[in-house]
Order: C-alpha cells, then structure tokens, then sequence
C-alpha cells in the first residue's frame, strides 16, 4: 500500500513538473518592455502613474509577474489572461495602432474605467493596490476624453500623415 501510494505522488510530482514548462498560450513571458507606456499620446505624470499601478501588469509588456504565475495550472489561467488583456490594449505598443484604432481604445478604457468594469474584480483580489480611488477614475477617463479629441484633431491629422 505504502508502495502504491509513493508511486502515485511521485507520478503527480512528475506531472506537475512537466505541466510547468506546457504553455498552451505561447510564451507571453518572454514579451518584454522597457520603454515608456503609451509612447507617443500626451500622458500626464499622475495618469501614468495610475495606468502603472492599475493598469501594466495586464496590458503591457512591463508584466511583474508574481511567484504563482508560474506554477501550473495557475501559470495558464494568468498568461491567457494578460495574453487577452494585450490584444485588447497593449500600453506597451501603442504607436503601432493607428489613429483610430487609439481612439477606439481610448473610448473603450475610459467607459470601463468609468463605470468600473476594470480593473477586473478577479485581478483586484489578488492585487488590491490596482484598485482606483474615484479620483484615479476621473482622471483616467478625462484623460483619455482630452486625448482622444487631440487625436481627433485635424492638427494631430495632419501630423500623422
């Protein structure tokens, strides 16, 4: 009994072992970026300041990924995760979008900030500190109403051209 019992935990370590190193999203990890969030918009310091403390760890490449995330199958439910939140909006390549591909993410960011769909209630219980003061919420979303109006600006138009 003692035998059969031994084997079966040294199978589930095994297992769990080599489940560490499957990655049924890709290699979300190994995305990573040292430059500025949202380069290119017109970003006061206190909005980046609130969008790296609410909002990078999901959808950017400046991810601090904590020690769970990389025990499975915790590790695949976190990389799905910021893997989705990335090709929603991903701060860290915001000058790849056009111009109104920023508007439309502008418009989306502030209506969910605004109305308190994000950040999402699941990440909030694990990170509190994401979580924004009324404040943080008006200055998310009239940021992003005064950018995306630069934006819509026949000045900043021309400028893309």
């Amino acid at each position: 009994m003692k035998r059969r019992l031994r084997g079966g935990l040294a199978g589930i370590a095994l297992l769990s072992f080599a489940c560490a190193f499957i990655h049924p999203v890709g290699v979300v990890k190994a995305r990573h970026s040292v430059g500025p969030l949202l380069a290119g918009a017109e970003t006061p310091a206190a909005v980046t300041g609130v969008l790296e403390r609410s909002c990078q760890n999901c959808h950017s490449e400046r991810t601090l990924w904590p020690w769970y995330s990389y025990v499975p199958p915790f590790s695949w439910l976190i990389e799905n995760d910021v893997d989705q939140a990335r090709k929603h909006m991903n701060l860290s390549r915001w000058q790849e979008y056009t111009t109104d591909q920023q508007v439309e993410i502008l418009s989306r960011m502030g209506a969910e900030v605004r109305s308190r769909q994000m950040p999402v209630p699941r990440y909030l219980s694990l990170h509190p500190a994401a979580r924004l003061s009324d404040s943080d919420v008006k200055q998310l979303y009239d940021w992003s109403h005064r950018e995306r109006r630069r934006l819509a600006s026949p000045a900043a138009a021309s400028a893309q051209e």
